[in-house]
């Protein structure tokens, strides 16, 4: 029995050793796992804190280009209402640069007419002037001035205002 016994205690020293050691590889797994739980939640803290600061550069970027979009807005509303000053600027020029042309063909109709009347009024100066030297024939001679007058309508269209000239 004391080969019995001395199995049985040597069996249960090895199964004890290898409880033992099992133990012992069962803690040392643990305190590895530990230590490689711990560098990873120390990496996922850096990887979440990046995150963070990225998150609020992001609504920074955001809030800005928002505010720049909304001053290219008010630039663009700003580029319409000149443009469309600028269009009524050039109706208004083209409407002045067509009176303007007007008033110049009036002007030199004005100037033709003047032309003509100051010859007539020389040639009637000049007649009345021989008229003068002779005293006898005066009745001939107011007969022709009356006959040398501008018509009636020429003289209105002188004295009638033109109704594109306007104060």
């Amino acid at each position: 029995m004391k080969t019995g016994k001395l199995v049985i205690l040597m069996i249960g020293m090895v199964v004890s050793g290898i409880v033992s050691v099992n133990a012992q590889s069962k803690k040392e797994r643990i305190e590895l796992l530990t230590r490689k739980t711990d560098s990873l939640e120390k990496v996922l803290s850096v990887k979440n804190e990046s995150l963070v600061q990225l998150q609020v550069k992001l609504a920074r970027i955001e809030g800005a280009a928002d505010a720049h979009n909304e001053q290219l807005k008010r630039f663009e509303n700003k580029a319409d209402s000149l443009k469309a000053m600028l269009i009524a600027r050039n109706i208004t020029i083209e409407s002045q640069a067509s009176k303007i042309t007007q008033l110049s063909t009036d002007i030199n109709g004005l100037q033709t007419q003047q032309k003509e009347w100051a010859s007539k009024n020389e040639a009637l100066t000049l007649e009345l002037n021989s008229l003068k030297q002779k005293p006898g024939d005066v009745g001939i001679v107011l007969k022709d001035v009356k006959s040398a007058e501008p018509p009636k309508e020429e003289l209105k269209a002188v004295t009638k205002p033109d109704p594109a000239i306007k104060n």
